[in-house]
């Protein structure tokens, strides 16, 4: 891997932890276009939902010298990479069509991803000059472009902020010359804030149009890139009848991490948010946007003029943030077809994960006097946090043993465990969707028994962990190596397990071995440089279906033709599968084991509540006409467990779930 790719791969990924892009792919492209004009980008992403392609550009790396980024050297970098979109043509017809560069821009000529807007962002370890201000977007051929700066500065303020996040800040008046929305307090609790208000339709637009997705929650972006942005029913409102938008439409619901409140002529009003986040009510907010910019010919700028959309904001702190919106959100939209998937990042199968992860050590290798952990990192900016605002001691000790490059996310478990269930097409589509579908494959599980998440499931994440970051390294080490790593290494795992488990039926491989080594094999690494490379013929071969190789990486009909790929097995990596009962016998003693685990801490739950407490509930319940009599039994033995009555583990486990029943039902505690 090169320097710049390193570097681009650096920046990236604090951006998308950040939630200021997602699914970023490295590009260096370099040509000279129409009027010998310099063309350069480094990398690009793609967003379906705001229907806006982003192109970064690196300058030469300072490698830490101290240098900075002049206005004009930044203008010229922002041609170079503009020139890109705009001198598509050129390019197909010059590039090698083998070219990753000759891919995206073989979409963008053949209209293959809508765009309306264009960021260009420069990338660099230089620090911006102050002459760099406010940069204004340009409109260009009917497409917005958008100009960036990622310096070093801007980086580090990400770096130290509490959550690793730059956070959204909107002046009303700035932004967008509105005086404020007229706003009402209706509700406070320990935890949040919630005003009432009523925010005019054109300033809504506006406000999505400038920031997009951003300003949508992570739960409702999922859901309107899955279901389609813009709703017919919303929409023909908009342009017939927008004197009744208020009437027919519920609002949108709302959380800021402050706002600034003024008084106002006639009454207080809301100046300004920091990082406003839309919960519910993004297809509302999405499909004003998108008429006022589309719907001109239909007279929709003057129509959204007369749309008030009522709103219900709740201020929430950082601290609680991370717990609060996720309940708000899925409360929220309990009134749509939202599925579970869309909004299982909550779900408690990630806080068992997260559980394991924080108390089984990994085995000590290499002369390590101690085992490490694997940290999941549950809620973004968890491990940031662990370390913030503490002695240098304390952050030295807690980096021993949870090294950074031993966290691994949500989005990450998803990806392995796609690849794992032999899906790379879905590894491969984006970490919002692959961690969707993950999900849909979770729920099922869990329903079905949550005992499967234990010890050894935990280990076989870890395993599939140190797989993935073993073969990108192996991966971009090779010699015939150019591009589409991340889709190179997901159809060469899965690939392997595919392959294994058609060829060798009564075998699998050995995960838990690669935990107790926490590295892989010899004949693991051979494998992977065998195959990786038929993985990279296949991704780039020149019947592919689609174009972009990113895209076709994408799709079903790609890995269905990869599965008819043949390849010779390396005699140790063959020699180190294990017998498939085994591992079956194995996983499903440590279900067993789990069910025993969780009985046995109900048993001590249901001694911890106490009699008084069952009384509690049992009293409750007979108010509420709730029991039928196998749950008064249940609860009778609870009630008298001070008379030396004691409940097996499995009637515990029974008198737990229904102290779940009476909260169903509104039990207060």
């Amino acid at each position: 891997m090169s320097d710049r790719e390193s570097f681009f791969q650096i920046y990236c990924e604090k951006l998308e932890q950040s939630e200021i892009i997602e699914d970023f792919h490295y590009l260096h492209f370099k040509t000279v276009g129409s009027r010998h004009r310099s063309i350069q980008i480094d990398g690009y992403v793609y967003n379906e939902l705001d229907s806006k392609l982003t192109l970064f550009i690196i300058p030469s790396l300072a490698y830490f010298e101290d240098e900075s980024l002049t206005k004009k050297e930044a203008e010229t970098l922002f041609k170079r990479a503009k020139y890109f979109y705009f001198d598509v043509e050129k390019i197909v017809s010059e590039a090698e069509e083998s070219s990753e560069g000759y891919g995206l821009a073989y979409d963008i000529l053949n209209k293959k991803i809508e765009i309306t807007v264009l960021e260009i962002v420069i990338l660099t370890d230089h620090v911006k000059s102050n002459a760099i201000n406010i940069i204004e977007s340009t409109i260009e051929k009917n497409v917005r472009v958008d100009y960036s700066i990622f310096d070093i500065s801007r980086m580090a303020l990400i770096d130290e902020s509490v959550n690793g996040k730059e956070p959204l800040l909107i002046d009303l008046w700035d932004d967008f010359q509105a005086d404020g929305i007229p706003v009402l307090p209706a509700s406070e609790t320990n935890d949040y804030r919630a005003y009432l208000c009523n925010i005019p339709g054109e300033l809504l637009a506006k406000m999505y149009n400038k920031y997009q997705s951003r300003l949508l929650e992570g739960n409702v972006r999922s859901f309107l890139q899955t279901k389609g942005k813009v709703n017919k029913g919303i929409r023909n409102t908009i342009i017939n009848n927008p004197e009744m938008f208020f009437a027919y439409n519920n609002g949108i619901a709302a959380t800021a991490e402050s706002i600034e409140i003024s008084q106002g002529i006639d009454g207080l009003v809301i100046t300004g948010f920091k990082s406003l986040q839309i919960v519910n009510g993004g297809q509302t907010t999405a499909s004003l946007a998108n008429a006022w910019e589309n719907d001109t010919k239909l007279n929709s700028r003057e129509q959204i003029k007369k749309i008030f959309v009522p709103m219900k904001i709740s201020v929430v702190s950082q601290k609680s943030a991370e717990e609060l919106i996720p309940n708000i959100s899925r409360y929220a939209n309990s009134q749509n077809k939202v599925s579970d998937a869309d909004l299982a990042s909550n779900h408690p199968f990630h806080r068992k994960v997260e559980d394991l992860s924080r108390r089984l050590h990994a085995p000590a290798v290499g002369g390590a006097q101690f085992g490490k952990l694997w940290y999941y990192e549950r809620a973004n900016g968890q491990y940031r946090q662990e370390t913030y605002k503490v002695t240098e001691a304390f952050k030295k000790n807690f980096e021993l043993r949870n090294p950074k490059n031993q966290m691994f996310k949500k989005v990450d478990l998803a990806k392995y465990y796609n690849v794992y269930l032999q899906k790379p097409h879905i590894a491969s589509a984006g970490s919002q969707k692959s961690f969707n579908k993950f999900s849909e494959w979770m729920i099922k599980q869990w329903d079905r028994n949550p005992d499967f998440v234990n010890d050894e499931f935990y280990r076989k994440i870890i395993a599939l962990c140190i797989l993935f970051k073993k073969t990108d390294l192996i991966v971009r080490n090779q010699d015939w190596y150019d591009s589409y790593k991340a889709n190179i290494v997901a159809y060469t795992l899965s690939l392997i397990f595919y392959k294994v488990e058609k060829d060798f039926p009564e075998s699998t491989i050995d995960l838990n071995q690669i935990w107790k080594d926490q590295e892989i094999s010899y004949g693991w690494e051979k494998q992977i440089q065998i195959v990786s490379y038929l993985a990279y013929k296949h991704l780039t071969r020149e019947d592919r279906t689609v174009e972009n190789v990113t895209e076709w990486a994408k799709k079903e009909t790609s890995w269905n033709w990869a599965k008819e790929i043949e390849f010779d097995y390396d005699a140790d990596f063959i020699s180190h599968l294990v017998n498939k009962k085994f591992v079956s016998t194995q996983e499903y003693s440590a279900i067993k084991e789990q069910k025993r685990e969780n009985e046995i801490n109900a048993l001590l739950q249901v001694y911890e509540y106490g009699p008084a407490f069952w009384k509690e509930v049992y009293y409750w319940g007979v108010q509420e006409k709730i029991w039928n009599v196998q749950d008064v039994s249940f609860l009778k033995l609870a009630m008298a467990i001070d008379q030396g009555k004691v409940p097996s583990d499995k009637q515990a486990a029974k008198i737990l779930q229904l102290l779940e029943k009476a909260r169903v039902e509104c039990f207060p505690k």
